[in-house]
């Protein structure tokens, strides 16, 4: 059942980072499904590298704060994925942040909405 939910949440992120370059200006996604996957293993593993770099930076008690540097630097670290591959190209940092924000945004509107279908 692990790896069913694992395939699960990366066909999800895929189809986030799909939507999230398709509403977001100055993003452009290239390829098919096999292309989405591989994008969205590149944003996961941004992600995780933004919160390895967001533990050494100092903490704060106001919770915007934290949420806007955790955005600028999951922007910075997509921004750079995007270099690696010619599937996603993003111009600029303004970018790439509203690009994280998005994937963000609709990667767990359909996280709860698989979440629902799979409690079925």
């Amino acid at each position: 059942m692990v790896i069913v939910m694992f395939l699960l949440r990366w066909a999800l992120l895929a189809l986030a980072v799909v939507l999230a370059a398709w509403v977001t200006p100055d993003v452009d996604f290239s390829g098919g499904p096999l292309s989405a996957l591989v994008v969205a293993a590149l944003v996961a593993a941004a992600n995780v590298v933004a919160q390895l770099l967001i533990r050494w930076l100092p903490t704060s008690d106001r919770v915007l704060v934290l949420a806007a540097t955790t955005l600028v630097v999951n922007g910075c670290i997509v921004w750079l994925a995007s270099a690696f591959t010619t599937r996603l190209d993003i111009d600029g940092l303004l970018a790439a942040i509203t690009f994280a924000l998005m994937v963000t945004v609709f990667s767990v509107a359909l996280g709860w909405a698989g979440e629902r279908l799979v409690a079925r």
